[in-house]
């Protein structure tokens, strides 16, 4: 006989809701590139050493990397939800696969900032 046990209660950890919404600013594959990304840590230098190390591991080198912008905001996940979709057409697909390899754009720099700026500043909204 098997017994089994449904337990009711939700034991999953939800994620927080405030965090740091990251800009980073990398030249790799003979590109400029844009990472945006979160982390919910107190402060952005271990999330980028943990990309770094993912892409050495893959590329054997380091590549140029420039922390542009990193502010702790509410609905962090929501927020680069919308960066992402905002930015979707020119999503750059990275030729080796690593941490945070999906969150990369082919878009100037001065744009991204611009558009981050005007949503932490709530000039524009996540809805469009």
């Amino acid at each position: 006989m098997i017994k089994l046990r449904v337990n009711s209660k939700n034991t999953e950890k939800p994620l927080p809701e405030d965090g740091i919404l990251y800009i980073l600013f990398f030249r790799m594959e003979d590109k400029e590139l844009v990472k945006i990304g979160v982390t919910s840590r107190d402060d952005i230098e271990i999330r980028v050493s943990e990309i770094l190390v993912s892409i050495f591991k893959k590329y054997r080198e380091f590549p140029y990397c420039r922390p542009k912008r990193f502010r702790k905001t509410e609905k962090v996940f929501e927020k680069e939800r919308f960066l992402h979709k905002y930015f979707e057409k020119r999503r750059y697909t990275t030729a080796k696969k690593f941490s945070g390899s999906t969150e990369f754009f082919e878009v100037p720099l001065d744009e991204v900032v611009q558009v981050y700026e005007d949503l932490l500043e709530g000039k524009i909204g996540c809805e469009g």
